[in-house]
């Protein structure tokens, strides 16, 4: 089974959850029913940004992108229900400085996700077997240090040879000269 199989089926359900783009339209959704029951109470829909750090966070940026830009849209077709005619330049303006704060917040917000995610580390102090590098769990196993790390981080493992190594291993492969006959 594959790493990422088993983080998969470890996984615990609210983060499956919120992993979800469901999840965040059918927040989205509740979100704008509440805001057009409101009326014109709330002049920046602050309510928002939570479908929106939400869906940046655990979905993708794109997702997040997508809410600020698509719930800004439907709150300014809440507006042109709402008012006169001769207020459209004032709700556009409005609805583009709403686009422009709910993409930022979407933006930190994602760069914040990717941040952390990359910065999942071990810590602690890992108790290596001095011969073969395999590193004792919490339950007293042994693993493969490349097992271990690949486990419980992103990081993946290739092989190759130091040249200290491939002296060692294979000095007198890499010293030999080839004959001349």
């Amino acid at each position: 089974m594959s790493t990422k199989a088993k983080s998969d089926a470890t996984e615990a359900w609210y983060l499956r959850v919120l992993k979800s783009r469901l999840t965040y339209l059918v927040i989205a959704a509740l979100l704008i029913i509440f805001e057009y029951m409101n009326d014109k109470l709330i002049q920046f829909p602050i309510i928002f940004v939570i479908p929106i750090m939400l869906a940046a966070w655990f979905c993708a940026p794109h997702i997040g992108y997508s809410f600020a830009v698509g719930m800004a849209v439907v709150r300014l077709s809440f507006d042109f229900s709402w008012d006169n005619p001769d207020l459209f330049k004032y709700e556009i303006a409005n609805a583009a400085i709403n686009v422009g704060v709910l993409l930022f917040i979407s933006f930190i917000t994602s760069q914040a996700a990717r941040m952390t995610r990359e910065v999942k580390l071990l810590q602690g102090i890992l108790p290596t077997c001095c011969f073969c590098k395999k590193i004792q769990d919490k339950d007293n196993k042994w693993h493969p240090i490349e097992n271990y790390i690949e486990n419980r981080t992103d990081a993946n493992f290739s092989h190759g040879i130091c040249p200290e190594c491939a002296q060692r291993q294979y000095g007198s492969i890499l010293n030999k000269t080839p004959d001349t006959h």
